[in-house]
């Protein structure tokens, strides 16, 4: 369990509006919905929301605690496979599916805000030795602002939480998940299912000779969302799983890894840049120049990874050809 630092005067939540939903609420089943070998693939989307809403029921309890960072980091992940799978149904689910991905799109907006700076927090834990004895204090007032911006995004996340909105969008995935079984549900080979995924991918892993750092943001987003469906399309082929589909998630999650390392360094600069926009109150001459200090460190990490990025997507750019 990882646990953030938190100050003296600091919130360790912000109170819901209201009790959270239950699964007994809900009406769902005491097993989670499953699918396998001879499924289709509507049923395998069915099985994944309902695994998803389990998620976020049980970590929704936790999300925001300083000492639960990993429930706002679990429900995040879930949301986004939920919304994998969802845009996989294609328009075997109607309308409705397309709501729910932009209601999921949302909760994950709110929950990013809180993830991005629960790691900038923890990495910057870890910077904070190499600083030396001298900047210890002045650490802690960057420190301190910036734990100042996850109490204010963790009050925006619990409210919602405690909102019709959200508890909408627990009502509308429980009905999906619980749906019954469909006679004419489509079964698709993986290589259906992974047609417009890969295509999305291949365009996105066209980059120039300089690409910016959106252009690898970009290539995250279309690696993360391969690295989804082709995990749905291997349980939905069952023991036929073709040895390729291993391999593809495999070189999707080594890519995915300096990805998401080098990206974290862009969001890391972006809130403490914010810092200096907004005039953090209580910095000190000193304290300035920490934050100074640590933009530069971001900076100089991202150039090393910039280096392993190539490396690091080579084996799955290869993949796509």
């Amino acid at each position: 369990m990882t646990t953030l630092a938190i100050q003296p005067g600091q919130p360790r939540t912000a109170g819901r509006q209201r009790r959270p939903l239950t699964p007994g609420q809900l009406r769902l089943p005491d097993k989670p919905r499953a699918a396998g070998r001879g499924d289709g693939l509507i049923a395998h989307v069915r099985a994944t929301v309902d695994t998803g809403l389990r998620v976020l029921l049980t970590e929704q309890v936790t999300a925001g605690r300083a000492d639960e960072i990993e429930s706002v980091h679990q429900m995040r992940v879930f949301a986004r496979r939920m919304r994998v799978a969802l845009r996989m149904a294609g328009g075997g689910l109607g309308p409705r599916a397309e709501w729910l991905r932009a209601e999921l799109s949302w909760l994950g907006g709110l929950l990013g805000e809180v993830r991005d700076l629960d790691v900038l927090c923890e990495r910057l834990d870890t910077e904070a030795a190499t600083l030396g004895d001298a900047d210890r204090p002045s650490f802690d007032e960057v420190h301190n602002a910036l734990l100042a911006q996850r109490s204010r995004a963790v009050d925006a996340l619990t409210a919602a939480l405690g909102r019709p909105r959200y508890r909408s969008l627990l009502r509308a995935l429980a009905e999906e998940a619980t749906r019954p079984d469909e006679p004419d549900d489509p079964t698709a080979t993986p290589d259906e299912l992974m047609a417009r995924p890969l295509r999305a991918l291949r365009k996105a892993a066209r980059l120039g000779p300089a690409p910016a750092d959106a252009d690898w943001h970009n290539l995250r987003i279309k690696v993360k969302r391969v690295r989804y469906a082709a995990e749905l399309a291997g349980r939905l082929a069952g023991r036929k799983r073709d040895a390729g589909v291993r391999a593809l998630v495999g070189n999707a999650k080594t890519a995915q890894e300096v990805l998401g390392a080098f990206q974290d360094t862009v969001v890391a600069e972006d809130h403490l840049r914010q810092l200096v926009t907004v005039g953090a109150h209580g910095l000190s001459p000193a304290g300035w120049l920490v934050l100074g200090r640590l933009i530069e460190r971001q900076i100089a990490r991202r150039a090393a990874l910039r280096e392993q990025l190539p490396a690091a997507c080579r084996p799955l750019t290869d993949h796509l050809n």
